[in-house]
């Protein structure tokens, strides 16, 4: 997946863990550690891969063993800025799930393809260190340049119509909230 499809995929995926969890819908700063994760992946291996430093583009971001220690590193990081321990502050209140759903939004999404298609061997990124990474023909072409390639021509985009429905979704539950806050206001 590319980085609009990472966001909109995580976005959808909070939204359905937000009703399957009875949480509110995420909004405003929720938005912001959602979107984070959903890139951090990307952002730690593209770049290291392209220069060398890692042997595969998804490697280390892309492992749920350094996934583990990222969403455990965000859930702390959010208690101790609450400082009580008891509770949590508005707007950290649902930073740790956002960020968790965001970045298990983004290995998931870049296994869809190999699950679908049964080849189990190309999931190794999962487990790295434990097992080797997958090379990729991608990962030695640089990050940026194969970005603007592709966001050159935005309608020929492989997951535009994901990224169109969560458009439309998050649309649609901005417009429901405000018709439902309209009558509070008066």
């Amino acid at each position: 997946m590319f980085p609009l499809g990472h966001a909109a995929f995580a976005y959808l995926s909070y939204v359905g863990f937000a009703a399957a969890t009875r949480r509110p819908l995420p909004v405003r700063w929720a938005l912001v550690p959602l979107a984070v994760g959903s890139q951090l992946p990307d952002l730690l291996d593209k770049p290291l891969s392209f220069y060398g430093v890692l042997a595969s583009g998804r490697s280390l971001g892309h492992s749920v063993l350094v996934a583990g220690v990222f969403v455990a590193g965000v859930w702390a990081l959010a208690r101790r800025v609450d400082g009580t321990g008891r509770g949590w502050r508005r707007p950290l209140e649902h930073a740790p799930a956002a960020f968790a759903v965001g970045y298990l939004s983004h290995l998931l999404g870049d296994s869809v393809g190999a699950l679908a298609a049964g080849q189990y061997g190309d999931l190794t990124f999962l487990l790295w260190p434990v097992l080797p990474p997958v090379q990729y023909p991608g990962d030695a072409v640089s990050p940026v340049v194969r970005l603007l390639a592709l966001y050159r021509t935005p309608l020929a985009h492989p997951e535009l119509e994901l990224i169109l429905l969560a458009a439309g979704v998050f649309v649609a539950l901005e417009a429901r909230e405000r018709r439902s806050a309209a009558p509070n206001a008066r």
